[in-house]
């Protein structure tokens, strides 16, 4: 299936969707080669809802299965990043995972190491998305909608 992004001109719109994965206190997150965290996810192929993708992006990444429990966050961000015009929208989910995930994240031949972070020391790390680091501490359990620009 095609991931739904769509380049024009220097533009490019895509739909993502996030596993927030949260226990006592912490965020299961991945980290990159440049120490950047991201939670587990990706782009939502066209035609797939939100919800699926979130657990589709869980099994291929982890190797799990999770339980959607809750839309969380939508986010619209909009970004300009090496001549390119972003407009991207995310849709952030609280799952439960089936069982205990591994340290570490697949795709293809790529591996990448995740861990449990607090959730107070989210201020301590290059997070990705950014916003998690002030909203997802103080979030009331009801749906929140955000503009980066």
């Amino acid at each position: 299936m095609n991931d739904f992004r769509f380049t024009k001109a220097q533009t490019i719109s895509s739909v993502r969707a996030t596993a927030i994965l949260v226990r006592n206190g912490q965020i299961f997150l991945t980290r990159d080669s440049k120490d950047r965290y991201y939670p587990i996810g990706g782009a939502v192929h066209v035609g797939e809802r939100t919800e699926t993708a979130v657990s589709r992006e869980t099994m291929e990444e982890l190797g799990i299965e999770i339980i959607v429990e809750k839309l969380a966050f939508i986010v619209e961000n909009h970004f300009w990043d090496e001549g390119i015009y972003w407009h991207n929208i995310e849709f952030h989910y609280m799952v439960a995972p089936s069982q205990e995930p591994d340290l570490h994240l697949q795709e293809g031949t790529k591996i990448q190491l995740c861990e449990w972070i607090d959730i107070n020391r989210l201020s301590e790390i290059d997070l990705v998305p950014e916003f998690l680091k002030d909203k997802l501490p103080n979030w009331d359990g009801q749906l929140k909608h955000i503009i980066n620009q």
